[in-house]
């Protein structure tokens, strides 16, 4: 039986070109979720309702619901709820910073548990000032979106965790 590990940055001849991509990928995913942070929230609404619709198209051509993406959310504040791409953008941040926790944990070298809580704070700071930003595009900061990310950060790092667990495999000629 042999012990298999995955995600690691490799520390030899290729560990500092693994590094730079490692980086640089980071620097996107943040570029992209900062990016999408400075946008007016009519700009940004339209491009979740945009993809809802396409969404909700492609669920109704196999035969589900054609409002499944649709989320039901008192967006103006008058205590009524409306039709909303809410739940698909929801679902939008925790993927982005499940990505962002995997590549972070993954350029880290820190051993052990220090890599996966520094992984999770430098997260948690980028999600924190993702709504800072959001204070200077007339969106408003919430909180709940800083532990919405963070919640995607912890899912990237459980799946990192999965992933890099030892497999055992067994040699089919013995």
């Amino acid at each position: 039986m042999e012990t298999q590990r995955s995600f690691s940055v490799d520390r030899g001849r290729n560990g500092p070109r693994k590094k730079r991509i490692l980086s640089i990928l980071i620097a996107v995913v943040l570029v992209f979720i900062w990016g999408n942070s400075m946008l007016p929230r009519s700009v940004s609404g339209r491009i979740s309702d945009s993809l809802m619709e396409r969404m909700n198209a492609a669920a109704a051509s196999v035969g589900l619901r054609e409002d499944l993406f649709v989320t039901m959310h008192d967006q103006d504040g008058d205590r009524e709820e409306e039709p909303t791409s809410y739940g698909l953008r929801k679902a939008a941040h925790v993927t982005e910073y499940a990505v962002l926790a995997i590549l972070v944990w993954m350029r880290l070298e820190s051993p052990g548990r220090k890599r996966l809580l520094t992984a999770f704070a430098l997260c948690a700071a980028a999600a924190a000032l993702d709504e800072t930003i959001q204070i200077f595009s007339h969106r408003g900061a919430l909180f709940t979106d800083v532990l919405i990310d963070s919640a995607g950060a912890a899912l990237g790092l459980a799946l990192a965790c999965l992933a890099r667990r030892p497999q055992t495999k067994t040699d089919p000629s013995e």
